[in-house]
């Protein structure tokens, strides 16, 4: 499978990791230039373009024409969603996945905007909490 992924920070680089150690070819996109260069060092593996991941020249440099899967892992919630709607309107990609940082952008997540499926932080942890304080049945 080929997976981009948009972001290089902790999330980005974590998930790039697991999945080139399962056998998947991955891209990461990242906009800052050391970030950039301390991923393709610390990633054997994984290819690693600078570059604005909103911009749909550097998506196409990343070979998102390639993509099965497109991940939006930036630390902005904005950011995210134009990846998203790139990917799917304007390339076809037919997998997208998001981070949402800030939960009240959560309702903009979704299919019509090019998400299939997202993640936060603030969701998880709260379904986490409530099942952890309903009674032992």
């Amino acid at each position: 499978m080929n997976v981009l992924i948009v972001g290089g920070g902790l999330t980005g680089t974590f998930l790039a990791s697991q999945l080139v150690s399962e056998g998947q070819n991955v891209t990461v996109v990242e906009k800052n230039d050391a970030a950039a260069a301390r991923l393709g060092q610390a990633l054997p593996g994984v290819r690693v373009v600078t570059g604005d991941g909103d911009d749909p020249v550097v998506l196409e440099q990343a070979g998102i024409r390639r993509a099965d899967t497109v991940v939006a892992a930036t630390g902005e919630d904005e950011d995210n969603l134009v990846v998203c709607i790139l990917a799917r309107q304007e390339f076809g990609v037919r997998r997208t996945l998001a981070r949402v940082n800030n939960p009240k952008n959560e309702w903009l997540f979704t299919p019509e905007m090019g998400v299939d499926a997202w993640v936060s932080q603030a969701h998880v942890m709260a379904d986490l909490l409530r099942r952890q304080m309903q009674p032992a049945g």
